[in-house]
C-alpha cells in the first residue's frame, strides 16, 4: 500500500477538480459549524450567554483552505461562508445580529494565510528547482568522472605501452635497415606506416618515394581501402615545400580544408633531403594533437635517415659535430612549433685511463636517443640527446646513468662529471656554448677513445 505524500496533504492536490470539490466541501462544513455557533445563535444571543473568550472555530475551514490552494479558493470560501451566514440571519429577521466583525477578521486572515501560501509555495519551487539543477549537475559529472576515469586508465595503459613500443619499433626500423641496400623503402614502408598510424591514429594511408622533390606514384605501402594520390593536393605540395606535418589539426577557424587529406608527413632526414612523404585520407582527429604531431615528426626524421643511401647512425663520432648540431635544431624546431621538449646530457671523462670493466648486458639506451662520442680539450665526453623528454625524466635518466657508472667503473679509475640534463625550452643558449666547445677537427681521433666513455658506451650499449 502507497504511503500518502506529505507535500500532498500539506500543499493539497494538484487536481483542479478535486480541490474545488474540497474547498466546497469545507466551505458548507464552515457555514454548518457557524450557524450552530453562540455568534449567530438567536437563543443565546436573547439570553445574553455568549462566552466572550470562546475561540471562532469557522474560521478554521477558510484558513485551511488558503493554507493549502492558496489565496483564490480561501477566500472564495471565507466570502461564501458570510453571505450565507448573512442570508440566514436575514431569513430569520435578524440581519442586524449579523457578526460583521467575525465575518471580517475570516476575510482579512484568510487573505494573509493565502498571501503565506504564494509566498511560500514560490520559495518551495525555486528550490525545489534548484535541487533539480544541482542533481543533474551532479548525475552530469559523476557520468563524465567516470567516463575521464576510464579514458584517463586507458591513456596511462597506452602511453606506459607507448615509450616500449617506439623503441621497440624503432631497434626494429634499423635491424631491417641494416640488412639492405637497395630499395629499403619497400621493406622498410609497411613498419613506417604501422608505427605512424600507432602514433597518429592514422587509418586509410599510404608511402610514397620521393626523389629530389618529385612523388614516384607507386605506393611503396597502403595502410586501409580506398586511398588515392592526389599530387596536386595544397596540403601535399604544402608539406614538401615546408617539410613540415601538416593536419587539419593545425587550420585556423577560419581557414578552409580544401585537401583530400587529413594528415602530410614528409620523412625529412639529417641532411634536410626528403627521402618520402606519408599521405593520409582518414585519421583519428582527436589523437591530432600537438604532442603526438611532433612524435610524429620524430619517428618520420628517424625513418628518413633509414632510408639514405647511408644510414645515418644515432651513434655519432667525433668528427660527425655537424650531424647533431642537425639534430639539435629538429630538438629546437619541434619545441618551437609543438611544445614538445628535449633534453640534453653531457658526461667529461676527465681520466681516461682504466682498468678493464666485465661487459655489460644492460640496454640502457633507448631507440630514439642519439648518442655523440667527441672530445673536450683532449678528454673524451659522451653528448646524449633525449628527443621528447622533458626535464624531469632526463633527471631521471642522468640518476640511472651515474648509478650506472659507479656500478661498472670502479671509483678510482673514473673521474665523470656530468654536465645536466639541460632543457631545449630554457637552457638553449648554454647548450650552444657547451657544444661549442666539444668536437675534434681531426676526424681520427674519433677511432682513438679507448678510455672510459667507449667502456661506457659499451654499458649503454651504444
Amino acid at each position: 500500500m502507497r504511503r500518502p505524500n506529505k507535500e500532498t496533504i500539506i500543499v493539497g492536490t494538484q487536481n483542479h477538480r478535486f480541490a474545488w470539490l474540497e474547498t466546497a466541501g469545507i466551505t458548507v462544513l464552515t457555514i454548518l459549524v457557524w450557524s450552530q455557533s453562540e455568534s449567530v445563535n438567536i437563543s443565546s444571543i436573547e439570553s445574553e450567554t455568549i462566552t466572550e473568550s470562546s475561540f471562532f472555530w469557522p474560521i478554521i475551514g477558510p484558513l485551511l483552505i488558503a493554507l493549502r490552494y492558496g489565496l483564490g479558493k480561501g477566500l472564495t470560501c471565507a466570502l461564501v461562508s458570510s453571505i450565507a451566514i448573512a442570508a440566514i440571519m436575514h431569513l430569520d429577521g435578524q440581519t442586524l445580529l449579523f457578526p460583521l466583525s467575525h465575518a471580517i477578521g475570516t476575510v482579512v486572515i484568510t487573505m494573509i494565510a493565502g498571501e503565506f501560501h504564494q509566498h511560500w509555495h514560490k520559495m518551495n519551487r525555486s528550490h525545489a528547482l534548484d535541487q533539480e539543477s544541482i542533481n543533474s549537475k551532479l548525475e552530469s559529472f559523476s557520468k563524465h568522472y567516470h567516463l575521464l576515469k576510464v579514458s584517463h586508465d586507458q591513456l596511462e595503459q597506452r602511453t606506459a605501452g607507448q615509450a616500449y613500443s617506439l623503441r621497440t619499433s624503432i631497434h626494429a626500423l634499423q635491424h631491417i635497415a641494416t640488412q639492405y641496400t637497395d630499395h629499403r623503402l619497400t621493406y622498410l614502408g609497411h613498419p613506417i606506416l604501422n608505427l605512424l598510424a600507432e602514433v597518429g591514429g592514422l587509418e586509410v594511408a599510404g608511402i610514397y618515394r620521393v626523389n629530389k622533390g618529385h612523388i614516384k606514384p607507386q605506393a611503396a605501402a597502403v595502410l586501409g581501402d580506398s586511398h588515392q594520390l592526389e599530387q596536386n593536393d595544397p596540403m601535399l605540395k604544402e608539406a614538401l615545400e615546408s617539410q613540415d606535418v601538416f593536419s587539419i589539426a593545425s587550420l585556423s577557424e577560419n581557414q578552409e580544408h580544401k585537401s583530400r587529406y587529413q594528415i602530410c608527413i614528409p620523412l625529412v632526414n639529417t641532411h634536410g633531403e626528403t627521402q618520402a612523404v606519408v599521405v593520409a585520407e582518414s585519421a583519428k582527429f582527436f589523437m591530432l594533437i600537438p604532442a603526438n604531431i611532433a612524435l610524429l615528426s620524430l619517428i618520420a626524421n628517424h625513418s628518413a635517415d633509414l632510408l639514405s643511401e647511408e644510414i645515418i647512425a644515432s651513434t655519432l663520432q667525433d668528427h660527425q659535430k655537424s650531424y647533431f648540431t642537425n639534430y639539435l635544431e629538429r630538438a629546437k624546431y619541434n619545441y618551437q612549433h609543438y611544445g614538445a621538449n628535449s633534453s640534453i646530457i653531457i658526461c667529461i671523462d676527465r681520466n681516461s685511463h682504466n682498468t678493464n670493466i666485465p661487459n655489460s648486458v644492460f640496454k640502457h639506451r633507448r631507440g630514439a636517443d642519439i648518442y655523440w662520442s667527441c672530445t673536450n680539450t683532449g678528454q673524451n665526453a659522451l653528448v646524449v640527446l633525449l628527443p621528447l623528454t622533458t626535464l624531469e625524466n632526463a633527471q631521471q635518466y642522468a640518476k640511472r646513468l651515474m648509478e650506472l657508472i659507479h656500478a661498472e667503473i670502479p671509483a678510482k679509475d673514473h673521474q665523470f662529471e656530468m654536465i645536466g640534463p639541460l632543457s631545449i625550452a630554457t637552457d638553449w643558449p648554454q647548450i650552444q656554448d657547451e657544444i661549442a666547445q666539444l668536437g675534434a677537427d681531426d676526424a681520427s681521433l674519433a677511432d682513438t677513445s679507448d678510455g672510459n666513455i667507449a667502456k661506457l658506451k659499451r654499458i649503454l650499449g651504444v
